[in-house]
C-alpha cells in the first residue's frame, strides 16, 4: 500500500469524519486566515506545560491521561452531563491523572477547540488536543487555542506530511504522539526519532479493540521512547495488563466518561 493511505480504504467511519473535519478547517481557515493566526500566536504570553515529562512513568505506577469527549461515533452520546470544568477538576484533584486529552472533533465526538481554552483555564495539568490532524493549520491553531501536545495518526499521514508536521510542532514548542496500530506504522515513525508515540489499541479500518496490540508492538519501540497506551481499558483487570507491557502511560476516556462517579472509576483502577 502507498505511503498515503488512500481515504476509500479506510473505514466509513472514519472517512466521513474526515470530510466533515476538511469542511470544519476550511471554515476556520476563512474565518481566521493563516496569516492572522500565526500573528496570534507570537503575541500569546502563556508558556507551554511539558507533556512529556507528566507522563513518563512514575516510580510507583503508569502515568494517567484522562479524556474529555462527550461522544463516540459508534454508541453516540457517552456522557450527558458534559461539564469540562468539572471533568478537568476531578481529573486533577484525584491525584493520579498526570495530563487530560481533549477531543475536539464536532460533528462525530461533539468536541469544540475552545474545550482547549477552558480545560487549561481549569486546572495546571498539560493539554493534549486529540483529533484527526491533517493540514498544518490545525498545528497553529492548536497552540492558539491552549494545546500543550498534538496527536498525528500515522494511518491518515505520509512518511512527507508526518516530518513536516512534526518540525512545525517541535517549533512551536507542542509535544507530538504519533499514533501507531501496526508494524508498519512503528516503522514509518522511528525514522523521525520520535519522543512519544501512542500504540492505539483500536483498529480504525474494524474499530476492533485489542489490548494485546500494545502488548505486540512495545518491544519493537526504543526503551528510551515514552510509550503510551491508548483505547480498551475498562476495568483494574486492564489496567493491570497494560501496566505490564512496560510502557510509561495509559490514556483513559470512554471508561470514565461513562462511569456516573468519575471520581470512583478512577480509584478502581489504582
Amino acid at each position: 500500500m502507498d505511503n498515503k493511505i488512500l481515504i476509500e480504504n479506510i473505514n466509513t467511519i472514519i472517512k466521513k469524519i474526515l470530510e466533515e473535519k476538511s469542511k470544519s478547517v476550511l471554515h476556520r481557515k476563512n474565518a481566521l486566515p493563516m496569516e492572522l493566526l500565526i500573528k496570534k500566536i507570537e503575541n500569546l504570553q502563556y508558556e507551554r506545560r511539558s507533556f512529556k515529562n507528566s507522563i513518563k512513568r512514575k516510580q510507583d505506577r503508569i502515568s494517567i491521561i484522562g479524556e474529555c469527549k462527550k461522544s463516540v461515533p459508534l454508541k453516540g452520546i457517552i456522557r450527558k452531563n458534559y461539564d469540562l470544568e468539572n471533568i478537568a477538576n476531578l481529573y486533577y484533584n484525584s491525584g493520579v491523572v498526570d495530563a487530560i486529552s481533549v477531543l475536539t472533533e464536532e460533528k462525530f465526538f461533539l468536541g469544540d477547540i475552545y474545550h482547549l481554552c477552558r480545560v487549561r483555564e481549569t486546572v495546571p495539568l498539560p493539554v493534549l488536543r486529540k483529533d484527526f490532524i491533517f493540514d498544518e493549520y490545525q498545528i497553529y491553531e492548536s497552540v492558539y487555542y491552549g494545546a500543550d501536545a498534538i496527536l498525528l495518526i500515522c494511518l491518515l499521514l505520509s512518511n512527507e506530511e508526518l516530518k513536516r508536521f512534526y518540525e512545525i510542532a517541535k517549533k512551536l514548542s507542542l509535544d507530538v504522539i504519533f499514533e501507531v496500530h501496526t508494524e508498519q506504522d512503528i516503522q514509518k515513525v522511528l525514522e523521525l526519532q520520535p519522543e512519544i508515540i501512542g500504540i492505539n489499541n483500536r483498529d480504525l479500518l474494524t474499530l476492533r479493540v485489542d489490548l494485546r496490540t500494545t502488548e505486540r508492538l512495545r518491544g519493537l519501540i526504543p526503551k528510551d521512547v515514552i510509550v503510551i497506551s491508548e483505547s480498551g481499558i475498562k476495568s483494574k483487570e486492564d489496567f493491570d495488563f497494560i501496566s505490564n507491557q512496560n510502557v510509561d502511560a495509559v490514556l483513559i476516556g470512554t471508561f470514565f466518561m461513562e462511569a456516573a462517579d468519575i471520581n470512583q472509576a478512577i480509584k478502581s483502577l489504582i
